[in-house]
């Protein structure tokens, strides 16, 4: 393991592997071990012997990260937020330099950004979605669910795949939002943190509830037990 001063990637791979990785320490990890990485360091990890190793990582997105994926989320929902009112400027006089963007304009660029983040739960809701979209490379398979009586007596779990967080105002499950309140949000927030719930929680929950549970399960983001 090692910080690296060379973070070029190799090209054309599914996982962030280095170019030219230079190791700094190294250490030998007995079965059941764990070795901890601040961020910024790499490592390549190898199996010696009958054994695998495991590689968890934290994702800690960057402020451009989050500027440049929530600012596309606005934009996505920009004309149903803000309309679709044309630029008008009556008043404008004729002018001697025809290429100069007017002053007017420029205010009424600023007027449309301030106006997509009118909305106050718009960045909430983006930042949610953002932090649970799974990656390009996950998939999962549909279960047969139609219907909530499918759902009588069964506890769920999440697949180890699904993402699901939550915050005051919204459930989140792999880059999907909800609006919940009272104890549906009770209950799907427990579902977020231990990943599972029993069947008599299960059974207790409202009809909107059953049906999320019954659409999660049909995409293969929540199993039955």
């Amino acid at each position: 393991m090692g910080r690296q001063k060379d973070k070029s990637l190799q090209p054309d791979v599914p996982l962030k592997i280095l170019s030219n990785f230079v190791p700094e320490q190294e250490f030998v990890l007995e079965p059941g071990d764990m070795l901890y990485l601040p961020p910024g360091y790499a490592h390549d990890g190898i199996a010696q012997g009958e054994c695998m190793t495991y590689s968890i990582g934290f994702r800690i997105p960057n402020k451009g990260e989050l500027a440049r994926e929530l600012l596309m989320r606005l934009a996505e929902d920009a004309e149903q937020e803000i309309g679709v009112a044309l630029y008008r400027d009556p008043q404008q006089p004729a002018v001697a330099e025809p290429a100069q963007i007017p002053a007017q304009m420029l205010a009424f660029a600023q007027q449309a950004l301030f106006d997509a983040q009118r909305d106050p739960l718009a960045f909430a809701r983006g930042l949610g979605e953002y932090m649970t979209e799974p990656k390009p490379n996950v998939w999962f398979e549909s279960q047969a669910c139609d219907a909530v009586p499918d759902l009588v007596g069964k506890g769920v779990q999440l697949h180890r795949r699904t993402r699901m967080m939550f915050d005051a105002q919204h459930l989140f499950i792999n880059g999907e939002s909800y609006l919940a309140s009272g104890r549906d949000a009770v209950v799907m927030r427990q579902l977020a943190n231990e990943r599972a719930l029993p069947a008599k929680v299960v059974q207790k929950m409202s009809a909107q509830a059953h049906e999320w549970l019954a659409t999660w399960v049909n995409a293969g983001w929540v199993h039955t037990d």
